[in-house]
Parts: structure tokens; sequence; C-alpha cells
């Protein structure tokens, strides 16, 4: 059931930075970051950047959701988020924000 409930979310996402980046003039995704942040982190990166998306799904769905969002965005993971370990991750970690540096505030 929870892999249900992340693909639904996934798709969600998906959807909703598309969406976003088109209403702000972009008909690619070309530019946008993708990272998992803590709640500090998330606050700084809506100070410094707009439009923001991101999402709050449950703490053992979070990598999920992010490789099924970049998968479906067909971005390739990096280095260090091939070797994620959930176990051994900052467990402050909570969100899935996607923003655009060229956009700052």
């Amino acid at each position: 059931m929870i892999n249900k409930s992340v693909e639904s979310q996934a798709r969600e996402y998906v959807y909703d930075v598309k969406n976003c980046a088109s209403e702000f003039g972009q008909s690619t995704l070309e530019g946008w970051e993708f990272s998992l942040v803590t709640d500090v982190e998330k606050t700084k990166i809506e100070k410094n950047y707009y439009p923001t998306v991101s999402a709050h799904p449950a703490q053992e769905a979070l990598f999920e959701l992010f490789r099924l969002v970049k998968s479906k965005l067909l971005l390739p993971m990096g280095k260090t988020e091939n070797n994620f370990d959930i176990n051994s991750a900052n467990k402050n970690v909570t969100y899935l924000i996607a923003f655009n540096p060229k956009f700052q505030r």
C-alpha cells in the first residue's frame, strides 16, 4: 500500500512542478534543482527563491519519492543520491523541494 501511495505522490509532485514551471514561462524543467532538505534549509530556499515546490511525505517514503520523481522527469541520480542509505541518513531531512536558482527573490 505504501508503494502505491508513494507512486501517486510522485505523479502529483511531478505534475505540480511542471505546472509551476509553465506558469513561469518555462517549457522544460531545465535548471531546476531537486533536493532533500531539513526544515531550516527549506525555509532558507523559500526565502531566496521563488517559485518552489515542496513535498513532506512520511520519513520512510522520502527517498523513494525522490527517486520516483527523478525517474519520471528522466533526471539522473547524483553520486551521493545513489549511495543514500536510509538508516545512516540525516533524520532531520524531511522535505523534497524543487526550485530554479535562476529565479531569485
